[in-house]
């Protein structure tokens, strides 16, 4: 685990053993408030060590950005604090949480002692958190799945965007044109840093530029399915044809894990377009 600064009493952690995962921390003068946990207990517990001994009055929140594994498995070690959601995500995590932690026990002995903490605390669009003298709005940020959000920290105008933005936009189980919009609002809201799901921090520099490129990203991989569609090319084919270069994404981000998400945003506009035609 990699643990970050980003101004006083806010912190980043940064996985180093799964697809460079990141959670959040804000310390308060009433306690802490974690977003997101890391994929594997080991991390979590290195991330919880430190904030217990940082945070003289506890950690009162978890709040999980949206219902993915690598985001929310941490949950049941923070047993001090409440667990926030969108009702969405609740809702996923309830329906299909445990089959799915079971197929992930099976396949990754790490996860062997994980136990499914579901929210309970949640809302069914905007909330506000307000704890010792910090203002967190939490707000809809869908596109990378339906039941994303944003953490939205005042003040320091640091946005915790969960995997609505990350180094290439990510659509397998979520929408295109959802995301699009995410991303231009997003744009709009002139912050000061973002904080991907997965990968580095944002700096004001670089926000209006990644932003650009990542919906910029998301039309050219719906005009070239559409276009070899059109020719007729297979699904196989298609895939290995349109390389993630080709549509102005760098194959070395996040450890290359890029190139396999890459073909799955193919996969899945394919299917859309597909669906759509039939």
């Amino acid at each position: 685990m990699r643990k970050e600064r980003v101004t006083d009493d806010v912190y980043v952690f940064t996985s180093t053993v799964y697809a460079q995962v990141t959670a959040g921390a804000i310390v308060t003068s009433e306690g802490t408030v974690v977003i997101d946990t890391l994929p594997f207990p080991r991390e979590t517990r290195e991330m919880l060590d430190f904030l217990r001994a940082e945070s003289k009055r506890g950690i009162r929140y978890v709040i999980n950005t949206h219902h993915h594994a690598d985001h929310v498995y941490g949950n049941y070690l923070f047993e001090e604090a409440d667990i926030i959601s969108s009702e969405r995500c609740r809702e996923v995590m309830r329906k299909s949480g445990e089959k799915n932690l079971a197929e992930a026990k099976a396949q990754t002995p790490e996860l062997a002692e994980v136990s499914l903490r579901l929210p309970n605390l949640t809302f069914p669009d905007k909330m506000t958190l307000h704890l010792g003298e910090r203002v967190m709005r939490l707000m809809p940020l869908p596109g990378h799945t339906l039941d994303g959000i944003g953490v939205y920290l005042e003040g320091d105008k640091i946005l915790f965007a969960g995997d609505a933005v990350m180094p290439l936009p990510y659509i397998f189980w979520g929408d295109r044109v959802m995301l699009q919009e995410t991303l231009r609002a997003i744009k709009e809201m002139n912050l000061e840093s973002i904080v991907q799901g997965h990968g580095e921090v944002l700096l004001k520099g670089e926000i209006g530029e990644t932003l650009d490129a990542s919906i910029a990203y998301l039309d050219t991989i719906y005009d070239k399915v559409k276009a070899k569609l059109a020719a007729r090319t297979s699904k196989e084919r298609l895939v290995n044809e349109i390389t993630l270069e080709s549509c102005g994404g760098s194959p070395i981000a996040l450890d290359g894990l890029v190139k396999q998400l890459h073909r799955s945003n193919l996969l899945r506009v394919y299917q859309t377009l597909t669906a759509k035609s039939r």
